[in-house]
């Protein structure tokens, strides 16, 4: 024991101890049925919201797309997220778990690759291979989808935390 502090070894060698999560196959599917729904559902609140906020403070919104933009999101975006998620995502995860990697850096981390990669080939496909104009779209491309995509990411973290049973190890 440390004579300053007694939460200090003397050896002065700190152990870092990790959290590896051990998920059954239940548990991540479990994980999986919720967390791809949240993207979505989260940006038809967000849009409810810009629509009560310019209700008060007058601003005038196109009734069209307060329609068209839910059923979008609730429809293609739903479906695209679920696809993404059992094809990329579950595959990924699975693995990690295997090599057991499975944390909440490393499904980030997936996530925003993922995302980085979808946003520059929408972003390719939108400009014909103009660098100026691929720029341009890939920051509008990634400022939509990439916050998105890690707001599941982290719903399917602590989904599998609060599903799962955990061990240390060293």
């Amino acid at each position: 024991m440390h004579p300053e502090n007694p939460y200090r070894s003397d050896t002065g060698v700190e152990q870092v101890t990790r959290v590896v999560l051990k998920p059954t196959n239940r548990a991540m599917w479990r994980a999986y049925l919720i967390a791809p729904a949240i993207a979505p559902i989260a940006f038809v609140g967000i849009l409810l919201l810009v629509v009560i906020a310019s209700n008060l403070f007058g601003f005038e919104i196109n009734p069209a797309s307060v329609l068209i933009l839910p059923v979008l999101a609730m429809t293609v975006g739903l479906v695209s997220s679920y696809v993404v998620a059992g094809v990329l995502g579950m595959p990924i995860a699975f693995f990690l778990r295997q090599m057991d990697r499975l944390s909440g850096w490393s499904i980030h981390l997936a996530a925003l690759a993922w995302a980085l990669f979808f946003s520059s080939l929408c972003a390719l496909y939108l400009t014909d291979g103009n660098l100026t104009e691929f720029l341009w779209a890939f920051c509008y491309v990634g400022i939509a989808l990439v916050p998105s995509v890690l707001l599941s990411g982290t719903v399917f973290w602590l989904l599998l935390r609060g599903y799962s049973t955990t061990s240390i190890a060293n």
